[in-house]
């Protein structure tokens, strides 16, 4: 596994008016690594993720994608750098085939130019069925349920078929980190399990990705993430591996359940 640090946070913190969402959060990810990010409602866990990601702007910190500053970067300069996100809620075009979503996802990292759409339309079309060739490679290596439904429409997809369209769309631009929010919501435990083999097979498709993963689910948070932070109002209050973690006092009592 490379030790190298592809991102690293430092000192994070934002306001809004006189509230403060995130206080002072410093992290770092390694390629290869799998981060998850916990703690309960409200603890400004999605806060971090729109900064990294450039929605919302540090009023403090530092955020760093390997040699680059990013905190005041906005989010389509993040995203073209290699930094990919889900969302809590569906983003997916639903009235669009599973197959079309992920060439979508695609479009970020093209490097044609309007010339070539223009002047060499023969050129054109080699390039659209060469992404068509890597969209069915990655669906069939990434869900044969979404590889066997390829040409349905992503709105008919169960929940579960869709949190994984959703994750093989960013993947389908080839991240250098994928930030993956909640992405067990709404699932029943077969659909959970199958998650958590396809976030390990994340790691098997896109060697050197660095994933940071938002969740509420403690059993796919223990079974796939290398070690943890917790937040609590904003602020972290422990950090390791789960099973360190999940023993401390502070953590059960903010956000696991005290056992008093």
């Amino acid at each position: 596994m490379s030790s190298e640090t592809i991102l690293q946070v430092q000192n994070l913190t934002i306001r809004f008016g006189g509230l403060t969402a995130v206080n002072n959060i410093s992290f770092s990810l390694k390629r290869n690594e799998i981060l998850g990010l916990i703690g309960p409602n409200g603890a400004g866990k999605t806060t971090v993720f729109n900064m990294i990601s450039g929605i919302y702007e540090p009023t403090e910190g530092s955020i760093r994608f390997l040699d680059t500053e990013v905190s005041k970067m906005p989010p389509y300069k993040i995203a073209g750098l290699g930094i990919k996100r889900t969302f809590q809620q569906s983003r997916l075009f639903e009235s669009l085939s599973v197959l079309d979503n992920v060439l979508l996802g695609m479009a970020a990292s093209r490097s044609w130019k309007l010339g070539t759409a223009l002047f060499a339309r023969r050129r054109l079309k080699n390039i659209f069925d060469e992404e068509i060739m890597q969209a069915e490679e990655l669906l069939s290596s990434f869900s044969g349920s979404l590889s066997e439904n390829m040409y349905q429409k992503a709105g008919d997809l169960t929940p579960g078929d869709r949190r994984k369209l959703e994750i093989c769309r960013a993947l389908a631009s080839s991240p250098e980190i994928l930030l993956l929010d909640e992405p067990a919501a709404g699932m029943d435990p077969n659909e959970t399990r199958e998650l958590m083999n396809d976030i390990a097979r994340v790691r098997e498709l896109r060697d050197g990705i660095g994933i940071i993963l938002i969740e509420h689910d403690m059993m796919v948070v223990r079974e796939v993430a290398d070690r943890v932070i917790v937040l609590s109002y904003g602020e972290e209050i422990a950090s390791g591996l789960f099973e360190d973690v999940s023993k401390n006092t502070t953590v059960q009592e903010a956000y696991l359940g005290s056992n008093k």
